[in-house]
C-alpha cells in the first residue's frame, strides 16, 4: 500500500470528547490507541487544541507515535474507551 491508500486506522485522528462527569477533553488517537488527552474548557478551545495536537504529531512523528512514552504519560488518567458512534455536535473534529 502507498501512503494515500492507507485508511484512517493508520493515521492521527483527533476529537473533542465529553466524559461522564461533563468534562471536555481534546483527544489524539493513532489508530485505536490514545496518544494524548488534554482537558479543555470549551468546545471551541477543544477544536483548536485538537487541530494543534494532530498537526504537531504529524510533523514530529509522521510514521506514528512512540507508544511506550505516550502510555506512561497516560497511566494516571482514567480509562477511556476508543471513539464510539456517540459524538458532540460539531464533533468529530478530524484533521
Amino acid at each position: 500500500m502507498t501512503g494515500n491508500d492507507q485508511g484512517c486506522a493508520d493515521g492521527y485522528v483527533g476529537q473533542v470528547e465529553r466524559d461522564p462527569d461533563g468534562m471536555l477533553w481534546a483527544v489524539l488517537y493513532y489508530g485505536a490507541e490514545i496518544v494524548e488527552r488534554e482537558q479543555v474548557r470549551s468546545l471551541r478551545k477543544g477544536r483548536r487544541r485538537v487541530t494543534d495536537l494532530v498537526l504537531a504529531a504529524a510533523d514530529n512523528y509522521p510514521n506514528g507515535p512512540l507508544f511506550p512514552a505516550a502510555v506512561s504519560r497516560l497511566a494516571s488518567l482514567p480509562d477511556q474507551p476508543a471513539p464510539s458512534g456517540r459524538r458532540l455536535s460539531g464533533v468529530p473534529h478530524l484533521v
